[in-house]
């Protein structure tokens, strides 16, 4: 611990061999705990990219910016290169806005899509 003007921080040191996403969780938890402050927003890099990870945070009321980690994914299937949404003949959906109650992104169907199911 180190003790600076009546305040108490937290420190955590591990290995270079532990993966940075098995020590987030109990960084953010930490972070809510002692810093009492309206935070909107976690940015990480793609060393975070896990699901538990964007989980604890969207518990915590915040939202993730994260980067992509493609090795912890195979080939997205059904999204463009942007990860919009795209018809089965591979034609991008167009982001339109977002909905607050159901937390979802809202997308508008391509024409050249039209008569595609």
């Amino acid at each position: 611990m180190v003790h600076q003007a009546n305040t108490f921080y937290r420190l955590f040191f591990s290995s270079g061999s532990l993966n940075d996403g098995k020590a987030a969780i109990p960084l953010l938890k930490g972070i809510q705990e002692r810093l009492h402050l309206p935070l909107r927003y976690q940015t990480m890099d793609a060393g975070y990219d896990y699901e538990p990870i964007y989980e604890q945070v969207h518990r915590m009321g915040q939202q993730s910016v994260i980067a992509y980690n493609k090795r912890n994914e195979g080939e997205i299937i059904g999204y463009d290169k942007h990860f919009a949404p795209t018809c089965f003949r591979e034609h991008s959906y167009r982001y339109d806005s977002f909905d607050p109650k159901y937390e979802t992104l809202k997308y508008t169907r391509p024409k050249e899509c039209a008569t595609v199911p």
